[in-house]
């Protein structure tokens, strides 16, 4: 489950209820105390990774715009208060936690955004009524009551109506605390009533006439006040994920911790991992064992490097039972690598259940939760699950896909990809001269040394050294990230120099620190990076790959070849890679039928250069390479429910020409809009939507009654038969080409996937006869209206493969 706080509750919280604290200094430490523990509380309980914390923005917003009387009651924030948000601004980013503060949004809108875009379980933290609104069957919410997260019933139970009416509840019962007028006279009880008699706002107010006395009069003299507050009540979802502060770093955060003298924390902090590993190993044993015959077993799972086995009335580590008969498994990939068991009949409920929900990502053991319990979870789940399987039509999806692609990634696995570490060390040392150099230029310019790491340092020298005007700010001072580094030189081409040498230092650190230094201890003892592939990870049914994330390695650039140089085959063989052209774009022009999406990939037209030519209305010979670019990015951003402000943001453009552009796209392939008003309305009815292989996701989104959440609902569904039937065809051909590599025909082994990409490994001297044949597989493993495309290369590195 991710958890995402509401870290302005969770301060004004401790403020209000913990005694006062302050350092040797003078300096009040209690609520930095306060939050920095819940923090770590939640963070051991569910994971570093899964917990974010949010706090509002001090400066205006949209909500100041249409009604200035907008929180004008509430009192400022005291000071004591104000020097603790300063102290957890610097922390809390240390930690290596997930922290939001973004301009012109509330703490509130953040947090809907993060809930409704992540994928699987969410809780919320938080008291504030207005993010009641996102609650589902994903999204939960805190009870102090209870110290867990509920769901809908939770809702109807603290206010009388469901998520989908607290906007109407809140529009009529106005709230105190943000100064949102709501109707005089009616509070929370009337307001669900009301809503419980007329469904929601409009209802109300089409039947005013069945209401008598002061309500009836209350609510016609305060019409204009309950839109107003529900417009103020909307929750706004950005475009997409703000950036979250980083700058991870244990060291400085003991340091600080030491600082500013809080003790507790320091020590719960400085804890070494092995000294954790040390504790766990000397905890008493709380799994009793006992004997599994093998006639009870029905389960043999995996965690954490072991096998369980269990059954009717039995649970025990798993030895050397035989597994022919046993029915359910969980994640078969693992068992496979350990024990070379493989069965085309058998169910693993790590699939089974992420195919019948990818959105909560299946069934997983909680980070909180004993492993007998998970077991038992299991064993209760399993008959369940495998016939919601069948309900979902979801079997041939299962059999013939998702299970063998797992005994691919297996294999993938075990076979790993082999890293010259003497190139990659010597690409660390390029990467230090070149930090080196830029980093002396950069502090000769300026005349003093800096840390260029540290944003204060670089906005001293940025805004009050060279007074140069800001773009925009955050929660420490004027933003120095990339976006505004970029625009500062063309607001200040005199300091061109400086502010492109900046970006570079900053490129090459991060090229230094997350690739060339740490790859190299992934290494195994054969020489030999092992990528682990996660099939349930993604809710669009695309593989992800963890430590390392070799689908994440620069592929362009000077230094982006430079670093996959680094990877070699063994020798005597060669890498030869595949990659899908424009598989997305091939899709949609398969599903619309459109006619011109269609011509122009059978006649192997450049559609990025037919699509300019339709937007900018001129022939395709007078298309320039701007015109080109602008039209892919439409082209593309058309899967993914692109707007006019995103298409502006993205390429620069004006929001008023973005939006001509994306019309006059859909004048070019007209029945593109059909398809998707198509899609839309057909998820809305059944409630998922789906691949070309028949792959569900469900979007419970759409059919919200808050506008901006019911609008991403509708992306997703469009976005589905693309991305996620993408997925499907890279599965299937991986599965496809491993049975020809199994036949051992070829001296060959696949090493790399890379969403639309495949990487073998291949003896050289049958390289030449094994590229068609897996070329031919991948192009033909479905059958569409246009060509499947697939791009061929060679090379003793994957640097090479271009």
């Amino acid at each position: 489950m991710k958890i995402i706080i509401d870290g302005s509750y969770i301060a004004f919280r401790t403020f209000h209820k913990s005694p006062p604290l302050t350092n040797s200094k003078g300096v009040p430490t209690s609520v930095v105390h306060g939050v920095l523990n819940v923090l770590l509380t939640l963070s051991g309980r569910f994971g570093k990774e899964n917990v974010a914390i949010v706090f509002d923005h001090k400066g205006k917003n949209r909500r100041h715009d249409i009604f200035p009387e907008y929180k004008a009651t509430r009192d400022a924030t005291p000071e004591d208060l104000n020097i603790q948000f300063q102290i957890m601004d610097e922390l809390i980013p240390l930690m290596g936690i997930a922290y939001y503060r973004v301009e012109g949004y509330e703490g509130d809108d953040i947090m809907a955004t993060l809930a409704v875009n992540a994928e699987g379980e969410v809780g919320l933290l938080t008291k504030d009524k207005d993010v009641f609104q996102l609650v589902d069957g994903r999204i939960k919410i805190y009870d102090s009551q209870t110290n867990e997260f509920g769901g809908r019933e939770l809702v109807f139970e603290k206010y009388g109506v469901y998520p989908e009416h607290m906007g109407d509840l809140l529009a009529l019962a106005g709230d105190t605390s943000d100064n949102i007028p709501g109707v005089a006279g009616v509070g929370p009880k009337t307001a669900a009533k009301l809503l419980a008699d007329y469904g929601d706002l409009d209802g109300i107010y089409a039947n005013l006439d069945k209401l008598k006395g002061k309500l009836k009069e209350n609510l016609e003299n305060n019409k204009d006040n309950a839109y107003l507050s529900r417009r103020l009540v909307e929750l706004d979802i950005l475009p997409k994920d703000p950036e979250p502060a980083d700058g991870e770093d244990r060291a400085k955060l003991l340091e600080k911790l030491q600082e500013y003298e809080l003790k507790s924390i320091y020590d719960k902090v400085s804890r070494s991992s092995e000294e954790v590993q040390e504790d766990e190993e000397i905890q008493p044993e709380i799994i009793e064992i006992k004997e599994c015959t093998p006639s009870k077993v029905s389960l043999v799972a995996y965690d954490n490097g072991k096998l369980y086995a269990a059954g009717d009335g039995c649970y025990c580590e798993y030895t050397d039972q035989p597994l022919e008969n046993v029915k359910y498994f969980y994640d078969i990939k693992h068992i496979y690598k350990l024990t070379g068991f493989r069965s085309e009949k058998i169910y693993d409920l790590m699939l089974v259940s992420w195919l019948n929900d990818a959105d909560t990502g299946g069934l997983e053991r909680a980070k909180t939760e004993e492993l007998p319990a998970f077991i038992a979870r299991l064993l209760s789940m399993a008959e369940k699950e495998v016939q919601a399987l069948a309900d979902n039509r979801l079997e041939s999806i299962y059999f013939d896909m998702e299970l063998p692609c797992a005994y691919v990634l297996a294999d993938m696995e075990i076979a790993g990809i082999a890293l010259d570490k003497s190139v990659m060390e010597a690409v660390a040392d390029r990467l230090r001269d070149e930090v080196g150099k830029v980093s002396d230029d950069i502090k000769n310019f300026i005349g003093h040394d800096i840390n260029l790491n540290s944003p204060k340092q670089l906005q001293s020298f940025l805004f009050d050294e060279l007074s140069l005007v800001p773009l925009k700010k955050t929660k420490t001072g004027n933003s120095t990230d990339e976006e505004a580094l970029k625009a500062l030189i063309s607001l200040n081409p005199m300091y061109t120099s400086v502010l492109e040498n900046i970006l570079k230092y900053r490129e090459l650190t991060k090229l230094l620190s997350t690739y060339a230094l740490p790859l190299c201890d992934y290494a195994g003892a054969d020489g030999r990076i092992h990528t682990s592939f996660k099939q349930t990870g993604t809710a669009t049914g695309r593989l992800s790959s963890v430590n390392p994330n070799m689908q994440n390695i620069p592929m362009k650039g000077d230094y982006g070849v430079l670093l996959r140089s680094a990877f070699v085959p063994a020798e005597g063989y060669k890498f030869v890679s595949f990659d899908y052209s424009q598989i997305e774009l091939r899709i949609l022009a398969h599903l619309t039928g459109d006619a011109n999406l269609r011509e122009a990939y059978r006649n192997n037209e450049d559609i990025h250069t037919k699509t300019a030519a339709g937007i900018f209305h001129v022939a395709h010979d007078q298309v320039t390479s701007h015109m080109r670019r602008l039209a892919k990015a439409v082209n593309f951003g058309i899967l993914y429910g692109l707007s006019a402000f995103g298409l502006s943001r993205d390429t620069g453009i004006a929001q008023k020409e973005a939006k001509t552009f994306i019309e006059r796209y859909f004048a070019a392939y007209p029945e593109v809009r059909t398809f998707i008003d198509k899609t839309v309305k057909e998820t809305r009815t059944k409630g998922y939507a789906e691949t070309i292989a028949g792959r569900r996701r469900y979007i419970k989104e759409i059919n919200s009654r808050n506008k901006t959440i019911a609008m991403r609902g509708e992306r997703i569904a469009v976005n589905v038969p693309m991305q996620g039937s993408a997925a499907d065809i890279i599965k299937l051909a991986m599965v496809e080409c491993g049975r020809v590599i199994a036949d051992n025909k070829y001296d060959a082994r696949m090493v790399l996937q890379v969403h639309d990409e495949l990487v073998f490994e291949v003896k050289a001297e049958q390289a030449e006869e094994f590229a068609p044949v897996m070329q031919r597989i991948m192009e033909s493993v479905v059958t569409l209206e246009v060509p499947l495309v697939v791009n061929g290369a060679a090379g003793n590195n994957l640097g090479e493969l271009k």
